[in-house]
């Protein structure tokens, strides 16, 4: 009868989370005003037409003119995400927009049954219910599917490209890799990494004949253009990651606290910003050596946590958005999993850190910033604690992840693969 009980409840508790997904994340994603998916969209066409797709002036008037947008449109993702959104390009913008709302949401329903295979789950234990329920159930999933991002689709090729790679299907692990770099390098580049690391020659190798293949077709058509191209694609990234730009760490973009590298923190102690990003990448290679050591050491064999510690420690220095956050699910395959059961207090903290990244923070500071008094929005405590709290979170899931990957001890041949 417990058993039964708990099964029901975890039941009530994914048929919950789903509606708040359907309603939070899929509903709203149905919107053909302007989002995420508005640069890739008229850069593929622009593209498509031989043009120059990071022209922000030829963008915009492109955007109004094909009906996207009537505000500018700055681009900012690669070639390579333009040629794969090509297919969508020959059809007029709502829809593109539906037709890519549907991948989205497609790419979003795969996350969880992905890390059930990833963690060798079976669907008759509680726990493969609850993963279901976290996952589906994750806010920055919910955020990249609400505004069309492509960290959907490419988090779910990252989890394809990792179950393939554990089933030994190098060619087509390499594949899904490829498209995952080529839709969103940032993540895409530290799975292929990590399997460099771990000595994978044929996915890898794959992997980076597929990417360059794709690069290549990416250029031949705008090759004669290139020069000016990269001048328009720097006055671009001048935009963006400039003073006062929507990723700028400092205090000069008023939305800083929304961004999840740990240049945020160091700027609120420093207020300098060389040093900031220096500190960053430091406190990134430290963490890089302490995992190289637990790998090299062979003291634990969990590609999920190995992998989820390499991910999060990227986070740490380098760009993010929000919805990349999503690929952190992964931690669950290794949090939820009965391998390694000495593990089970740092599985716990690990599941701790996960679930504070739940937390409104970013809808909190949006909704309260403006009705709250300078003394307290100018303060110490709220600029370096209640301010970037989210990158605290993340840090504190960084840290948990580390300690795993030096304290678990080896994982028995015959335990199933997590």
């Amino acid at each position: 009868m417990r058993i039964t009980t708990l099964r029901a409840a975890v039941a009530l508790i994914v048929l919950l989370m789903l509606g708040d997904f359907i309603f939070r994340g899929i509903l709203p994603s149905w919107s053909s005003g302007k989002n995420d998916f508005s640069d890739p969209y008229v850069g593929a066409w622009l593209w498509r037409h031989g043009q120059n797709s990071w022209d922000s002036v030829l963008v915009s008037a492109t955007a109004r003119r094909l009906g996207v947008s009537t505000t500018p449109v700055v681009p900012i993702y690669p070639l390579t995400t333009y040629i794969l959104v090509v297919p969508l390009s020959y059809l007029a913008w709502h829809s593109a927009n539906l037709v890519w709302s549907f991948l989205t949401v497609a790419g979003a329903c795969m996350i969880p049954w992905l890390l059930l295979g990833i963690g060798g789950f079976d669907l008759r234990e509680n726990k493969a219910w609850l993963l279901v329920a976290l996952a589906i159930s994750f806010p920055p999933l919910h955020r990249a599917v609400h505004v069309g991002n492509a960290a959907v689709i490419a988090v779910a090729l990252c989890l394809i490209a990792i179950y393939f790679a554990g089933e030994k299907r190098d060619m087509a692990s390499a594949v899904a890799l490829a498209l995952a770099a080529g839709l969103k390098p940032q993540l895409g580049f530290w799975i292929l990494f990590f399997y460099f690391l771990r000595l994978r020659w044929a996915l890898v190798g794959g992997a980076i004949l597929s990417l360059t293949t794709l690069v290549g077709i990416a250029i031949s058509r705008v090759a004669t253009r290139w020069p000016t191209l990269m001048t328009t694609y720097k006055d671009d990234l001048r935009y963006w990651f400039g003073p006062g730009g929507p990723n700028d760490f400092t205090a000069a973009n008023p939305l800083h606290f929304q961004l999840v590298n740990a240049q945020v923190i160091f700027w609120q102690l420093l207020h300098d910003h060389m040093l900031a990003n220096v500190l960053a990448i430091a406190l990134f290679v430290t963490g890089f050596v302490v995992l190289g050591y637990a790998s090299a050491r062979k003291r634990i064999d969990s590609e999920a946590l190995l992998l989820t510690a390499l991910i999060g420690l990227s986070f740490v220095a380098f760009y993010h958005s929000v919805t990349d956050v999503t690929i952190l699910l992964l931690v669950l395959s290794w949090a939820l999993s009965d391998t390694l059961p000495g593990a089970r207090s740092l599985k716990r903290l690990a599941l701790f850190s996960l679930l504070l990244l739940f937390l409104p923070v970013h809808s909190f500071l949006i909704r309260t910033e403006t009705h709250v008094s300078t003394g307290i929005t100018s303060s110490w405590s709220w600029n370096l604690l209640i301010g970037p709290s989210y990158v605290w979170f993340l840090l504190l899931l960084n840290a948990v992840l580390l300690v795993a990957a030096v304290t678990s001890p080896p994982v028995p041949a015959k335990v199933r693969r997590s």
